[in-house]
Formats: structure tokens, sequence, C-alpha cells
């Protein structure tokens, strides 16, 4: 049991990280997978550094690379497409 609840944990980011897409309501991404919807179904803006946090949200999801790896991925490019991101600046 305790295995599968450490598992549970390890597909999560330590803070969810609040994006705003244009006028709409801040989403809260929680984790890579929760990334990849958003990057395939809500991005606007820059896609420069969208690929990568496509592979690097994809590479944690599979278990390849950290959670912190892909949030950090998935926030520079949100940055960079102007998107309206709420992620603590001290864990950015």
């Amino acid at each position: 049991m305790e295995d599968g609840f450490q598992k549970q944990i390890e597909r999560t980011w330590s803070e969810p990280v609040f994006v705003q897409v244009g006028m709409s309501v801040p989403q809260a991404i929680g984790g890579a997978s929760e990334a990849l919807d958003f990057l395939a179904n809500r991005w606007k803006g820059s896609r420069r550094k969208h690929a990568f946090a496509r592979e690097i949200c994809a590479a944690a999801v599979s278990g390849h690379v950290s959670q912190e790896t892909a949030r950090q991925a998935f926030i520079q490019a949100a940055d960079e497409a102007k998107m309206s991101t709420c992620a603590p600046r001290g864990r950015s």
C-alpha cells in the first residue's frame, strides 16, 4: 500500500503552477501529466520552449526525469509564452 502512495506522490509537483490564458480563470497544474494535457490542448503563444517542455513532461510521466525538472521546464515555457504564472519564485 505504501508503494502505491509513494508513486502517487512522485507524480505530482511540490507545488502547483497556476497558468492563465488570456482573461480565463487561472488553471492549477499539479504534475507532468496535467502539464502535458495543458500543453497539448490549451497552449497559446510562443512555442519555442513548448516542444522542450512537452518532451520533459513526457519523460517525467514515464519516470525518466524528476517531476521537479518537468515543473521547471513548464514554468520556463509558460513564462516565455507570457502566460500569467503563479509559481513561487523561490521554487520556480
